[in-house]
């Protein structure tokens, strides 16, 4: 009986609300009546404008706009994708859902094993940017141990560079972070460890790999790197 009353009153609640919202509504019987499209100024339907709608309310993630027009693996941006949205399976992330007692990072056993800290604060992942940055004498931007998340980091340091210079940073950002992530893996799980110089040496692989493979804005780093003659 008191959902039935409850049931009555909400429709008549709704009953008024649109009572009150076409109550001036002047109909005309000899117009055809017609849809109007309320995304457009000329309340007109586009495919376009229903797109947008799809996504009002929702907020920007930081870094994603970068990362969508970086030339990489897809895998790797991929990867990049779940770190700018805090979805990595760190230590700091398992024990805060109970699946482990401790957290401190494998590379340095010093603090918790965020990915802000596995990939930008700890002191063996700002050797291997250094090394990464120097060769194209953008040592200045190497991460110094106070950033908090990749993409503050990764949209400011572009942001100082010229409109050239930021598509190779953006893809070395993405390859560099990627073989961090690797290395934390190997460690992790496989009881591996190299060294800053062994990483780095691994980078300039990939590199060749990844321009071989036609990711061609990483050229200027594989140049500079000498793993390429300039005639090339």
């Amino acid at each position: 009986m008191i959902f039935r009353e409850l049931s009555q009153c909400r429709s008549f609640w709704i009953f008024f609300l649109v009572w009150d919202a076409t109550r001036a509504v002047q109909l005309r019987p000899d117009s055809p009546d017609r849809f109007l499209w309320k995304w457009t100024s000329d309340q007109c339907f586009s495919t376009a404008s229903a797109y947008r709608a799809f996504f009002i309310g929702q907020y920007e993630v930081p870094g994603a706009k970068c990362l969508k027009k970086t030339h990489a693996p897809g895998k790797c941006k991929f990867f990049v994708w779940l770190v700018l949205h805090d979805r990595c399976w760190t230590a700091e992330r398992r024990k805060r859902h109970n699946l482990q007692d401790d957290d401190l990072y494998a590379l340095c056993a010093q603090e918790s094993e965020s990915i802000s800290h596995l990939l930008l604060n700890c002191s063996f992942a700002r050797q291997i940017w250094y090394l990464v940055l120097q060769r194209l004498r953008w040592h200045s931007l190497t991460p110094n141990g106070r950033c908090f998340d990749l993409a503050p980091w990764w949209t400011s340091s572009r942001k100082k560079l010229t409109k050239v210079g930021r598509k190779a940073f953006d893809t070395l950002v993405i390859l560099t972070s990627w073989m961090i992530w690797n290395e934390r893996n190997r460690r992790t799980f496989d009881s591996r460890v190299k060294t800053v110089h062994e990483l780095w040496t691994c980078i300039l692989d990939e590199a060749v790999a990844w321009d071989s493979a036609g990711f061609k804005l990483i050229s200027s780093f594989v140049v500079a790197s000498g793993r390429r003659s300039l005639a090339l």
